[in-house]
Order: structure tokens, then C-alpha cells, then sequence
């Protein structure tokens, strides 16, 4: 945990996060927008979330034990002990802090701070990245004071009043914010920067079929071509260098930690669909192939994102049982080849960024606060 000097002036704002960076990222955004608008904030999250050290370097922060209500009934006993756990320490450093409004931002880590701050009866604002709302936030919904969403329909609140909804988009690090700029040149000898990413748990389907679609690439498109690859697994140092053995430019790391950077150079994204993915895409207006999460349920949001996406001309959905060798192939030297195919998709994805979304939820968090008087 780091320790800021609290401020007197301004009352103390708490987020809520789950652990993977699509919840914790925007969390980040709000802290810091809050903090530097002069109010104290501390981010509640777990183990998986205090992980990401940059993002939350500068930010008081307080772990708290967590565990998914997924299993048998032996496992649900277990999870809702560590639910209790958990509450009760937040609901003590709340009033420790004299924390005076919680903010979650859904992932199962999030259903403890919500619930100790109801307790303390402070308002609970809740943040949806998606298109639907998440498992724990449609479980909060009912003691929510306001839902703040990131598209203009979401679909899951049934039960709460439209003047209690609030479209604000989905903030993104300062990071990304400083990445926004011109989409670069796409001159006949410059560099092709290709940016592979599968998120906070990476894709294994990305190192399986990225790497073969590569090597059958036209030499003159390989020689041209600068890779970032996210990979994780004991063949990273392998697949670096037999991509560098046929000319491709190729840096395969199992993390990376200047995304921002990576995002404002890249003509071209291969990533997962998630929510916040989409919103960093988005504000920087970088084209992208977009390949959801298989296997239906909640995580079907993945394929709607990527499906609305590729439809307002942002990227092209590539179901991931259609992501072969070949197929990707083919697309890349299409999209290559073309002089207008990527520069077009990269205007199409920068009319629908939200960048002043941070901003936007900090101004609903501060009415909320005066609301509560």
C-alpha cells in the first residue's frame, strides 16, 4: 500500500476494481483525474490488480482477499467467508479514511468495497465497461445511487431509473490520452508496425497462429514489417527468432508495459474484444482485428464489441475458430496492400473515442457527493 498526504480541503473517494486491467485501468484513469482535482482517493482491489504496479504507482491502494463464487457448494461456503473477510476490513479502512463515496467498477473483487461502503450507507456509483452489465455489478445494482455506462445502450438495468444512468464512456490511462495523434504515414519503404496484444491474460491462439501467418507474408511485406508480440510460455525466445531469421522486426515479450508507445506507433492491432481494449483503440484511433473470447455466456460481450466495432468500420471480427494461419494471411497482406484500407478504419475508430471520459465520470462522482450534501 503507498501513503499520499490526505487532503482536508476535499472529502476521500474510493474505487472499487476487479484485478484484471480491463476494471482496474479505469479505475486508475477516475483516481487520478479525482486526485488531481484535489481529492484523496484509495483503489480497493486484489492480489491479481495490486500486480499492476505502474498503474497504480502514486495511488493509495489497500488489497483485499478475494475469491469467485464459481464452483460447488463447498467452494461458494469458501467464497462467502472471504466475501465477509473482506468487507469487514474495507468497511474499516472507509472509516478510517473517512471515505464519503465508493466507486466499482464490476470483477468479483468489487462486490466487498460496495458492500461495506452500503453499510456505512455512503452512495455506491458503479461503472460498466461493457455493453451489458457485468456478473457483480448487476448484482449491486440494486443498491446503487447511479450507474455510469460506456455505450449509449446497455443492456441489464431493468430496475433503475433513466435519470439515474449516466453515458460517460469508459476512462483510459493518461498513457493512452498521451498516445492520440496522427495515424503514421504509410509510405512504400517506412516500417509496418504490427501490435499483437491478448490482454491482462494474454491469448495463446495469438503465439499459435501469429507467427506461421507471418512467415507465409510476401518477403517484400516481411521486410517491412515491425512486430510487437504479447506472448507468454516457454517459446517466446524461440518465436523471436525465427521471426527474425526471415526479416521480420520482431520483439515477443510475455508483458508490455509501454502500451501507450506501442498503441500511437501501430498501423494495425490484432487483440482480444474487451471493453476497455476497445476504449484505448478507440481514443488513440487505431485500426484493429478483433478476435472475442470464445465460449458464449458473459463473455459473449467480447463478440458484440468486435461485431459493433468492425460494422462502424473500426476493425474487421475474426471469430477466433476462423483465426487460421491462412485466413490471417491473407487479411494482413490485403490490409497491407492497400493505401486506404488501414488509414480509413484508423478515421472510423477516432470518431468513436471518449477521451475526456475520465473527466466526465469525475464530474458525475463530485455531483454525486453534493447531492449526499
Amino acid at each position: 500500500m503507498s501513503h499520499a498526504s490526505p487532503s482536508a480541503a476535499l472529502p476521500t473517494i474510493a474505487c472499487a476494481a476487479g484485478g484484471t486491467g480491463g476494471h482496474l485501468f479505469p479505475a486508475e484513469a477516475l483516481a487520478r483525474e479525482l486526485k488531481r482535482r484535489g481529492h484523496p482517493v484509495v483503489l480497493y482491489t486484489e492480489r491479481r490488480g495490486a500486480a499492476y504496479t505502474q498503474a497504480l504507482a502514486g495511488l493509495d491502494h489497500v488489497v483485499l482477499p478475494a475469491r469467485s463464487l464459481e464452483g460447488g457448494l463447498a467452494g461458494k461456503l469458501a467464497a462467502g467467508l472471504t466475501i465477509l473477510r473482506a468487507t469487514w476490513q474495507a468497511r474499516r479502512d472507509m472509516r478510517r479514511r473517512d471515505v464519503r463515496l465508493l466507486v466499482g467498477f464490476g470483477g468479483y473483487p468489487s462486490f466487498a468495497p460496495a458492500l461495506a461502503a452500503k453499510s456505512l450507507a455512503l452512495p455506491l456509483l458503479l461503472h460498466e465497461q461493457g455493453a451489458r452489465l457485468s456478473l457483480a455489478n448487476r448484482k449491486l445494482l440494486r443498491f446503487a445511487d447511479g450507474v455510469a455506462t460506456s455505450f449509449p445502450t446497455t443492456a441489464g438495468l431493468a430496475g433503475i431509473e433513466a435519470a439515474r444512468v449516466f453515458d460517460t464512456g469508459n476512462p483510459v490511462r493518461r498513457a493512452i490520452l498521451d498516445a492520440r495523434g496522427d495515424y503514421p504515414p504509410l509510405a512504400d519503404d517506412a516500417p509496418l508496425r504490427l501490435l499483437v496484444v491478448g490482454g491482462s491474460q494474454s491469448a495463446r491462439v495469438f503465439g499459435d497462429v501469429v507467427p506461421p501467418a507471418l512467415l507465409a507474408l510476401p518477403e517484400a511485406v516481411r521486410r517491412r514489417l515491425q512486430l510487437s508480440l504479447q506472448m507468454k510460455g516457454d517459446a517466446v525466445a524461440d518465436v523471436e527468432r525465427a521471426l527474425q531469421a526471415v526479416g521480420v522486426d520482431a520483439t515477443v515479450r510475455p508483458f508490455f508495459d509501454d502500451m501507450g508507445a506501442r498503441l500511437r506507433d501501430a498501423h494495425l492491432v490484432i487483440t482480444r474484444a474487451g471493453a476497455t481494449t476497445a476504449a484505448d483503440l478507440l481514443t488513440v484511433g487505431r485500426p484493429a482485428i478483433f478476435v472475442p473470447i470464445p465460449h458464449g455466456g458473459s463473455r459473449d460481450e467480447q463478440r458484440r464489441n468486435a461485431e459493433a466495432l468492425a460494422a462502424a468500420g473500426a476493425g474487421w471480427c475474426v471469430p477466433e475458430p476462423e483465426l487460421t494461419a491462412p485466413h490471417l494471411t491473407a487479411l494482413l497482406t490485403d490490409a497491407f496492400a492497400s493505401p486506404s484500407m488501414l488509414p480509413d478504419a484508423a478515421r472510423a475508430a477516432a470518431a468513436l473515442g471518449r477521451p475526456q471520459a475520465a473527466a466526465a465520470l469525475a464530474d458525475r462522482v463530485v455531483a454525486a457527493l453534493h447531492t449526499r450534501g
